[in-house]
């Protein structure tokens, strides 16, 4: 039987699950860049954007180190889901195992989704529709030779 809807959704998933890869690869390039970071603070303190107060250097040191911190974890679970749904895959070509692939999708889809903050959220549902699919989908029956009258 072959696998090919859910082969291709596994692949728009992979390919949707590379967007949070993008986004969070230049999160950390912006949060490592002095000059936009100067910007950003310039910005903050500004007296149109400033409410209660200005904010010192060291709350700014530490919302750049923040924004860092949370681009290293979606970037991780983006490249961790990208893993899972290549495995996913492979375990589908061929039909080899149709069952544990759509566990592995499923369980990447709920996961991945919140740990990439919605990011992934196409990516997701891709996974989701294919691991539901290679769990629902049986394979056909052939009638046996006896039945066939001539």
């Amino acid at each position: 039987m072959k696998r090919t809807v859910e082969i291709v959704l596994t692949i728009i998933g992979i390919v949707l699950f590379g967007l949070p890869v993008l986004l969070s690869g230049i999160l950390l390039n912006s949060s490592d860049n002095p000059q936009i970071q100067q910007e950003i603070e310039n910005f903050m303190n500004s007296p149109e954007v400033q409410m209660e107060g200005e904010m010192s250097s060291t709350d700014m040191t530490q919302m750049f180190e923040m924004m860092g911190s949370f681009a290293m974890f979606v970037l991780i679970a983006s490249l961790i889901a990208i893993g899972l749904g290549i495995l996913a895959a492979v375990f589908l070509k061929g039909n080899k195992k149709p069952k544990a692939a759509g566990i592995i999708l499923i369980i990447s889809a709920i996961i991945f989704t919140f740990a990439t903050v919605f990011m992934g959220l196409f990516g997701g549902v891709a996974y989701l529709i294919a691991g539901i699919v290679a769990l629902v989908r049986k394979p056909k029956k052939t009638a046996p030779d006896e039945a066939i009258s001539y």
